[in-house]
């Protein structure tokens, strides 16, 4: 799904979250149950992080010199269904970022209703994609994540952030 912001401009006022994608659900999304289904979640929360690539300045042009960020871990956190034709909204939350790594957070909500329905936290990489390795993000890209941080470290962090998984037994 095709979805374009312009990308930050120095000087300019970061919105804490970001809350610049939406998107429907599809009938393509909507499983056996009638609600969307577990991997259209990771798919709108990956157009989310598109977008969220677009506004750090990461385009076609940018992965063509060989440069991408590449997701490494993530944690979606299902709380409520979504069905057919649902609008959605997802706000992202950037958390860290170091010389070659990301952390973010999104949350997606049911536009109409507001309640939140899933969260997504990743951890990406940035990578020199015709070495295959891992590499330091240019300082474009630097300067755009340490404005977003800025802004964002206002924002308490979510309780899910860092959230393991595991039963817990009653002794």
């Amino acid at each position: 799904m095709i979805f374009k912001v312009e990308p930050l401009k120095p000087g300019e006022v970061v919105p804490a979250p970001l809350d610049v994608y939406r998107c429907s659900v599809v009938a393509e999304w909507v499983d056996y149950n009638n609600h969307m289904t577990e991997a259209a979640y990771l798919t709108a929360f990956g157009w989310a992080s598109d977008v969220l690539f677009q506004y750090i300045g990461i385009n076609d042009d940018y992965r063509a010199a060989g440069n991408s960020y590449y997701t490494v871990e993530t944690h979606i956190i299902y709380e409520r269904e979504a069905d057919f034709d649902d609008k959605l909204r997802i706000t992202t939350q950037v958390l860290d970022f170091d010389a070659k790594r990301l952390h973010f957070n999104h949350e997606m909500f049911n536009l109409a209703t507001k309640e939140r329905l899933a969260t997504c936290e990743q951890m990406l990489v940035h990578v020199d994609s015709k070495a295959a390795k891992a590499a330091p993000i240019p300082e474009s890209v630097a300067t755009a994540l340490t404005a977003i941080k800025q802004s964002h470290g206002k924002l308490p962090t979510p309780p899910e952030i860092g959230r393991t998984m595991k039963i817990k037994h009653k002794n």
